[in-house]
């Protein structure tokens, strides 16, 4: 007889599937089935009364500035929380969440999700790794603006989000659902310097842009251009 193989589950895997099973049910918490792209689910400024859970979709964490230019703080992927800091600080939004892939919502009161995490000590745990990792991809973020140019910027996140975020094509390349403001936004570039580079990518065949989708056919080669800029500068010149 063969033994039974068993799957470990990643942290913020184990997160999901305890919230799905234990508190989404819970009388007081309210689910948006489908919530369009587009869709703003908090704003800066109003109240941090409730945290997020986003069982399909996408969503974007974003801070804007006084003439609306916007900066990525986070994606938000299925299976994760967002809108943490009702619950860490209260008080008022410091930044807005916004739907990029049509996907579904949960709406948890922030005294509901802290008597469910203080009833579940290990809750507490998995939830500290979660944001711990997400704030080390903020650090990451930081370091890629302060020591990386824009096309490398460009060439290392399009690689990410074609393995975390990509939707396999039959040729086997990664489709991704982003405009090419989103891109800038998510590297810190202008939307015209980001244009630029990216159709200079295409002409080079590392990036395939269409209409709010770009497909990018190997993650690894977007990565081997990013480590060797001036190998990439030749060949451009």
């Amino acid at each position: 007889m063969e033994p039974i193989q068993t799957v470990s589950q990643s942290p913020s895997e184990q997160f999901a599937r305890t919230l799905r099973a234990e508190l989404l049910s819970n009388a007081g918490v309210t689910r948006i089935p489908q919530c369009r792209r587009f869709t703003v689910l908090y704003s800066s400024g109003s109240p941090a009364d409730s945290v997020f859970f986003l069982d399909s979709g996408i969503v974007k964490v974003v801070k804007r500035g006084p003439d609306n230019k916007e900066v990525l703080l986070t994606l938000v992927k299925a299976g994760e929380i967002f809108g943490e800091e009702a619950l860490l600080v209260g008080g008022q939004r410091q930044a807005c969440a916004e739907v990029v892939q049509e996907g579904s919502v949960y709406i948890i009161p922030k005294d509901l999700f802290g008597h469910f995490c203080n009833s579940k000590p290990e809750v507490w745990r998995m939830l500290a790794e979660m944001l711990a990792k997400r704030e080390q991809g903020l650090e990451q973020k930081i370091e890629l603006l302060l020591m990386r140019d824009v096309e490398q910027r460009i060439l290392l996140y399009l690689a990410d989000l074609a393995e975390v975020m990509g939707v396999a094509e039959q040729d086997g390349g990664h489709s991704l659902q982003f405009s090419q403001g989103e891109i800038a936004s998510l590297v810190g570039a202008t939307r015209e310097t980001t244009s630029s580079t990216l159709n200079s990518l295409a002409r080079r065949g590392l990036v395939s842009l269409g209409r709010r989708k770009m497909t990018i056919a190997n993650p690894s080669t977007l990565r081997e251009a990013a480590e060797t800029p001036r190998l990439r500068v030749a060949a451009v010149g």
